[in-house]
């Protein structure tokens, strides 16, 4: 059981939970307030908290929470900051502590993400890392804040992590009508990915209703661990639940399941489904 529950912090803590905590800018970049005129046609806004349990075999071992804080500009671009959290529960806390802190500053208008920090605590070890990503030419830069150390990471697609990905996908689903190709940042480096639609599909979401079922569009991971997004199949296009197979030893694997359980939209976000009162 214990192997067990290690093999899930990893995962909470590795590729899939990437992000980053502290406002630490290196001198050559500019992070202020920002005001864009005009309304944006996107099914979010400023404001908007999510906030996910995390089980693994039927118990519940965490929490995940995002809120889309505020709307800056960095390096002269506007820019959406998304900050969040990644922590065990308390009962859980008391074996194998995690406690990621995180922040992406995303593109207003391409939704790609420009930065990521990840202040992450987990078990006795702690660190800070700083990824500045070049979309256009397709690099990142990786700061160990700690160490001081740097690192080139070339990539051949766009870049995402988990979470830009599901702003990027509300926003633009049409582009995910087959297949969808990027690269995803992981710890230390970046790995091309393979994500598919496949359709519509019906599912439960038992923090809102234990019978009633929620249509969903399903993206899944071709390949690789086989990651699977189930986002409503309605104007807010909110990501519902995500399950993340996580590799043990012996072969053995272990779902993981985010599950939605909260779900604060933000100002000017009308039409709010009632289901999504109930969270």
């Amino acid at each position: 059981m214990r192997k067990t529950f290690i093999g899930l912090l990893l995962l909470l803590s590795g590729n899939m939970l990437l992000a980053g905590g502290h406002e630490v800018l290196g001198e050559n970049h500019v992070l202020r307030e920002h005001k864009v005129p005009g309304e944006h046609k996107v099914p979010f806004s400023v404001g908007e908290k999510l906030r996910y349990a995390i089980y693994a075999k039927g118990w519940k071992v965490g929490f995940q929470y995002i809120e889309l804080e505020s709307l800056q500009e960095y390096d002269g671009v506007p820019v959406y900051l998304v900050r969040g959290l990644s922590k065990t529960t308390a009962l859980l806390s008391i074996f194998y502590r995690l406690n990621d802190k995180w922040s992406i500053y995303m593109d207003s208008s391409s939704l790609l993400p420009l930065r990521v920090e990840k202040d992450w605590q987990e078990g006795k070890k702690e660190g800070y890392y700083v990824y500045d990503i070049d979309q256009g030419g397709k690099t990142v830069i990786l700061q160990n804040m700690v160490s001081g150390k740097r690192k080139t990471i070339n990539a051949k697609n766009s870049i995402f992590d988990l979470f830009s990905l599901t702003y990027y996908y509300r926003v633009n689903h049409a582009e995910f009508n087959d297949t969808y190709t990027f690269d995803f940042l992981e710890s230390r480096s970046v790995s091309t990915v393979y994500f598919r639609n496949e359709g519509i599909k019906e599912i439960r979401i038992p923090e809102i209703s234990v019978t009633q079922m929620f249509s969903v569009r399903k993206l899944k991971q071709i390949g690789d661990v086989g990651i699977e997004i189930y986002i409503s199949n309605d104007h807010l296009s909110l990501p519902l639940k995500i399950i993340a197979p996580s590799e043990l030893p012996k072969n053995k694997v272990l779902d993981i399941e985010f599950i939605i359980d909260t779900y604060e939209p933000g100002p000017g976000i009308t039409d709010i489904p009632w289901v999504y009162r109930l969270l």
